[in-house]
């Protein structure tokens, strides 16, 4: 029989056998298996991605930290970490001081009078999950779809099995306040633990504490700028007619 060729072989050989190209049978069973995983995976997206909804309804509550009471101990970030994630870590964790602790090197400079954050004016602040209202940036920029309101509490919530771990809420938060888990490669953020925040209980001072919901952008400085691509954002006039 003439040797055979191209990348199936005949109906008369054997379907056992490798071709020419080194395709057996089980390689091409398994390709075709992960194509089409990889179709499934994609209408899954698209679907999700045709079905998002903006965030219309406010939430009941949001942490609200006085900075005149914090003495940067930083128990709220190991009882927020530890309560949710089972780790002490300031980055875990949804309530950021460390990144807002203020110091000077080898002296004041100019921007100590006027500038919170490092090298700023000595004043200790806690960045927070503001809950915002519509249009809820990490909401609208997410493109799996994956924050939701939680229905209980109002609180923009992560859906870890839609999250794809891409970190464009991050970017898209003005106080990049979500972040990417390492080991789990998903986003986690504040979500007010169903209103009973751990890490305003575990607060010595009262620095932080659950107050009904009011609008906090404006109270706090942005610690960067806020970044949305533009082929995530969704149209507001969908809902704005």
């Amino acid at each position: 029989m003439a040797e055979q060729t191209g990348l199936f072989p005949s109906l008369s050989g054997d379907y056992g056998s490798e071709t020419q190209a080194g395709v057996s049978r089980r390689d091409f069973v398994k390709g075709a298996s992960f194509l089409g995983i990889g179709v499934v995976s994609g209408v899954r997206l698209l679907s999700t991605l045709t079905d998002k909804k903006p965030i219309l309804v406010d939430s009941k509550g949001v942490l609200f930290h006085d900075p005149t009471r914090c003495v940067s101990c930083r128990r709220c970030e190991l009882a927020c970490s530890e309560f949710r994630d089972g780790a002490a870590s300031s980055y875990l964790a949804r309530v950021k001081v460390g990144r807002n602790l203020n110091a000077t090197t080898h002296g004041a400079n100019f921007k100590y009078a006027t500038v919170e954050g490092n090298l700023g004016n000595g004043r200790v602040t806690a960045d927070t999950c503001k809950q915002c209202p519509h249009p809820v940036p990490c909401a609208e920029a997410c493109p799996a779809g994956a924050i939701t309101a939680d229905p209980t509490t109002g609180a923009r919530k992560i859906n870890t099995t839609l999250c794809i771990g891409c970190g464009i809420c991050t970017t898209a938060c003005p106080w990049a306040i979500p972040v990417v888990n390492p080991t789990t490669k998903k986003a986690i953020k504040c979500d007010l633990c169903q209103g009973k925040p751990e890490c305003a209980r575990a607060c010595p001072t009262g620095a932080l504490r659950y107050v009904k919901w009011r609008d906090l952008r404006l109270s706090t400085p942005l610690v960067q700028p806020s970044l949305m691509p533009a082929t995530t954002t969704t149209d507001c006039s969908r809902c704005h007619k």
